[in-house]
């Protein structure tokens, strides 16, 4: 596409050296400034990928439950979201899906924005092993 670039921002330098902030985590993404009326396009935007759709939901449900940050472990976010049964797309949400997607490796969890790419990988690694699992054609030679 031609045009002009889209500028790069710079990580804004909050917290101590070695922290991990949702201002460093954004990186280099490009700014972007979104208002209200294009809430519209964003929803299109997200429908290229549908499971972002996903992410934004369940985002959403931390945001209504108010969780804070950091979060300690799998059994600390099983907590914040005690009572949440989710059915979203092919995906079912609640805290066995939590524990048997979010290995502890993937803990502490500093900020809203790891919170999000950690929920994309669990529901890649759901979808993956879905995949694994369904049935596979048979090829018979004739």
């Amino acid at each position: 596409m031609a045009g002009r670039r889209a500028k790069a921002k710079k990580p804004a330098r909050t917290g101590k050296p070695g922290q991990r902030t949702l201002e460093g985590w954004r990186a280099n993404t490009i700014d972007l400034k979104l208002g209200v009326e294009d809430l519209d396009l964003l929803d299109t935007v997200t429908a290229i990928v549908p499971l972002l759709r996903i992410v934004t939901a369940i985002g959403q449900e931390a945001r209504r439950r108010r969780v804070t940050y950091p979060v300690s472990s799998a059994r600390e976010l099983q907590s914040r979201l005690k009572g949440v049964k989710l059915v979203l797309g092919n995906h079912r949400i609640d805290s066995d899906a939590v524990a048997r997607t979010m290995p502890d490796a993937w803990f502490p969890i500093a900020h809203e924005g790891e919170l999000l790419s950690r929920v994309h990988l669990a529901l890649l690694r759901c979808e993956t092993e879905a995949a694994q699992l369904a049935p596979r054609p048979v090829l018979v030679a004739k």
